[in-house]
């Protein structure tokens, strides 16, 4: 039997009313940043974020798009990750490098040192939490504070001043030899109400509701990087190895790919309302093109003059006598 490589795994313990997922990511995230030139310590936060917002994405009932993303005044200012209902997952970053390495130079230890500490590399704003099912739903936002020394402590602090639900992760973000090669693996458990109202009946219920949640973190905690991370070891496997004693039961598999959602007829969109002139003053001096590229993905879509007046001529706008 071939084992997945990129996917996110659903499961319950039921023993313990505890629901969990458990995302392993190659492939997709090497994609994504084998399109930019970011650097180390930008890249390990990218790939920790997608982590993050596949298992969150995942515990959501939802036919759209899913977005995570950070907006701060560091020296990594903003991460934004889009999950699709069809686990189509792209991701981005902005990055002042030189603020970034006069930050390395500055640190003892160095980069080594800086790694997973989200509030010098991202410094002060906020993580958001957007649902997108299109223009028949209404959008959902969350938004907290950038607070914790890692992404999914801020994820945890949502959850339990917005949600009211007691939630935890874990996420492991490993560099191979090359620069392109990442991985990163991450589990998620969450507590579910016990009743109507979200409270224990008894004491002795809710001590036990308590205990299975500590033991069940604990047992979350155990996981090594080398176990979320290594695909010989399949989603079963591993589950079954950290819960075996909280009764685990897992669901159908999602699996997850890199695909942008951009196209040359979205730029047009964004051209056209642009005038003929501002668009004609846009060209650039080497191919006589307005070039825009994706921030996501890199690539880059060229309009000549020929294009641009072509494209103001089919504009129904522009054509139409002012009034």
């Amino acid at each position: 039997m071939q084992i997945a490589v990129d996917f996110c795994q659903p499961f319950t313990l039921d023993h313990s009313n505890i629901r969990g997922r458990f995302t392993r990511l190659g492939p997709t995230v090497q994609t994504i940043i084998g399109q930019h030139t970011y650097p180390a310590l930008a890249n390990h936060l990218l790939s920790e974020i997608i982590g993050l917002a596949v298992l969150l994405s995942s515990s959501l009932k939802y036919e759209g798009l899913f977005t995570l993303q950070t907006s701060s005044d560091g020296p990594i200012s903003m991460l934004v990750v889009d999950v699709d209902s069809d686990g189509n997952v792209r991701a981005c970053l902005r990055v002042d490098e030189e603020r970034l390495n006069a930050m390395i130079a500055a640190e003892e230890g160095g980069e080594d040192a800086l790694r997973g500490q989200v509030l010098k590399l991202m410094g002060r704003g906020h993580i958001a939490f957007t649902v997108d099912q299109g223009d028949e739903h209404e959008r959902y936002q969350g938004i907290v504070s950038l607070e914790g020394e890692t992404l999914a402590q801020c994820a945890e602090a949502y959850f339990r001043q917005s949600e009211q639900l007691e939630t935890s992760f874990k996420l492991e973000v490993h560099r191979g030899e090359t620069a392109d090669d990442w991985w990163v693996g991450g589990l998620f458990l969450q507590k579910m109400p016990v009743s109507a109202s979200g409270d224990a009946s008894t004491p002795e219920e809710a001590e036990k509701v308590s205990e299975d949640w500590n033991r069940s973190t604990i047992l979350m905690a155990s996981a090594t990087e080398n176990e979320l991370v290594d695909i010989s070891l399949s989603a079963h496997g591993l589950i079954w190895r950290l819960f075996h004693d909280e009764e685990p039961r897992v669901f159908e598999q999602t699996p997850l790919q890199f695909k942008c959602r951009c196209s040359r007829e979205k730029i047009e969109g964004a051209l056209v309302t642009y005038p003929l002139d501002e668009l004609l003053s846009m060209r650039e001096a080497d191919t006589g093109e307005v070039g825009v590229s994706c921030q996501f993905c890199n690539t880059r879509y060229g309009f000549n003059e020929a294009e641009l007046r072509q494209l103001k001529a089919d504009d129904p706008e522009a054509a139409s006598p002012k009034i």
